[in-house]
């Protein structure tokens, strides 16, 4: 797992910010864990977000989707001679046709292309995202097997010199999101680069206000218009859980593994609130994602500026 996050940081220090903030979604639970589970399970994660977070003062400057499964092969709409042209230019990869032509012609025989099953353009968090549509769930069982497909699909989008969107992720078949590569370049920077973001909050009212004053109407960021998530968070509080002080945060998320879950627990990963040391996320149909990160402030995607 470490190894993977780890290829993604050589992109810059975007990289190591996204990848920081993904740290605590890795534990996902039907069920509240025991006290045991849940110190065994943050003693991991501690160290991995202490790891990645110290990459972030070595890193420069430097590229995860709604929708679900669309049953059309990457290729479907882009070839070789089709409308786009079905080639990158010279100056890269400017349109996702490019893009799904240029995997159909170039790697058909790689050991993940059969598991995408589309190539989207999103918006998340405000922020353009380009979307590998996967065959497999969140919680897919073999994970050398998908972390290998899952390290060589990044590997690959790290290389390319691609214009369609600076953020790249997994979008799962329970429309989870994962990162796989952010990038940056002439007109994309870093949240914290892109907006004038408040300081980090460190109480659950400050969470809530961090997140309307960046994420709600008339906010800093302006959401997509299918964007559902905010809109889904019913209420911020801190509650005794786990033997201390937990930020829950309740939500209508039909799911814990569901996009609208996704996109609140990335939300709260650009708060850099010292809080997330313990939080907890709670769907509608009863289950709970809890966890720890250690996070900055505009922890996540890239942004266009002008």
């Amino acid at each position: 797992m470490l190894r993977q996050w780890s290829a993604r940081l050589r992109g810059g220090r975007g990289d190591a910010a996204a990848v920081v903030g993904a740290t605590a979604w890795r534990v996902h639970y039907a069920q509240r864990p025991t006290s045991g589970e849940v110190a065994m399970k943050r003693l991991l994660l501690v160290s991995l977000a202490l790891v990645l977070a110290l990459s972030l003062t070595a890193c420069g400057g430097g590229g995860t989707a709604p929708g679900g499964d669309t049953g059309s092969s990457p290729d479907s709409a882009g070839s070789a001679g089709g409308a786009s042209g079905g080639t990158a230019t010279d100056d890269g990869i400017a349109t996702v046709e490019d893009l799904k032509a240029l995997l159909a012609e170039e790697h058909a025989d790689a050991e993940w292309y059969a598991d995408v099953t589309d190539v989207t353009v999103e918006t998340m968090l405000g922020a353009p995202v380009l979307a590998f549509h996967m065959t497999w769930s969140s919680t897919s069982g073999d994970f050398d097997a998908l972390n290998s497909k899952t390290m060589a699909l990044g590997d690959l989008m790290g290389s390319l010199e691609q214009s369609v969107a600076p953020n790249v992720v997994l979008v799962y078949t329970d429309d989870t999101v994962g990162d796989l590569y952010g990038s940056g370049g002439p007109g994309i920077a870093m949240m914290t680069d892109a907006f004038a973001l408040p300081p980090a909050p460190t109480t659950a009212e400050g969470v809530a206000e961090w997140l309307e004053t960046v994420y709600g109407p008339g906010g800093l960021v302006e959401l997509g218009p299918d964007e559902t998530w905010y809109a889904a968070i019913e209420s911020i509080t801190m509650q005794s859980l786990y033997g201390g002080q937990t930020l829950v945060v309740e939500t209508s998320a039909p799911s814990i593994q569901s996009l609208d879950a996704s996109l609140v627990n990335r939300a709260l990963m650009s708060t850099g609130s010292p809080l997330l040391e313990s939080y907890e996320i709670r769907a509608a149909d009863g289950t709970v994602s809890s966890g720890f990160a250690q996070t900055l402030v505009g922890t996540g995607f890239m942004y266009p500026v002008e």
